[in-house]
């Protein structure tokens, strides 16, 4: 029978001068520690693959881009107006349903509008390609929540808030109304 109410306290201060490292009390790491170093960790990564569009491309999604596709994403992610002149089969439509699918992911809640002569034209971004890549790549599914692909609306819905649609560029869509966000902080109607 001890004669102390909480023996262990003592064992516990006798333990503290111990050289013996089983001995010896561990120090324990505070919740708040943690989840503050883990934000800070997560601040660095994201600010890292905004700057690095086609590394967050590489490694997350897994998708393998050609050296002319990562200059073409490092154009469309260092200016406002992006004019890319190539050829048939160069991968256009491809290579802009991939910066829509980044951006959608990098900036969450952002909505990236895709406007084309047509519904039907500007659908391929999102009723072929998008589809293609959610079907070929894990990590593009898991981002993707909701597509949409009828002769009306084409629009893809993501887990973390944002969207892209496509939107006609004609004399008859004049009606249509959006904010549109870009990743720079600007603001347009």
């Amino acid at each position: 029978m001890s004669t102390s109410e909480r023996p262990y306290k003592n064992k516990n201060l006798k333990d503290l001068s111990s050289q013996d490292p089983f001995v010896r009390p561990k120090n324990m790491v505070r919740s708040k520690l943690i989840e503050g170093e883990r934000k800070e960790r997560m601040k660095r990564w994201i600010t890292f693959f905004r700057r690095n569009p086609h590394r967050f491309i590489e490694t997350y999604f897994g998708i393998k881009l050609h050296p002319y596709q990562i200059l073409m994403i490092w154009v469309l992610q260092r200016s406002n107006l992006a004019y890319i002149v190539a050829s048939r089969a160069a991968a256009k439509t491809w290579i802009i349903a991939v910066w829509a699918l980044t951006l959608a992911v990098l900036y969450p809640g952002i909505k990236v509008i895709c406007c084309s002569k047509t519904l039907k034209q500007g659908g391929i971004i999102i009723s072929e390609k998008l589809m293609s890549l959610r079907d070929t790549y894990p990590n593009v599914a898991r981002e993707i929540r909701s597509i949409t692909a009828n002769a009306n609306t084409y629009e893809a819905v993501f887990q973390c808030g944002s969207t892209i649609k496509v939107v006609p560029s004609s004399e008859s869509a004049r009606g249509e109304n959006f904010m549109i966000a870009s990743p720079c902080g600007n603001v347009g109607q």
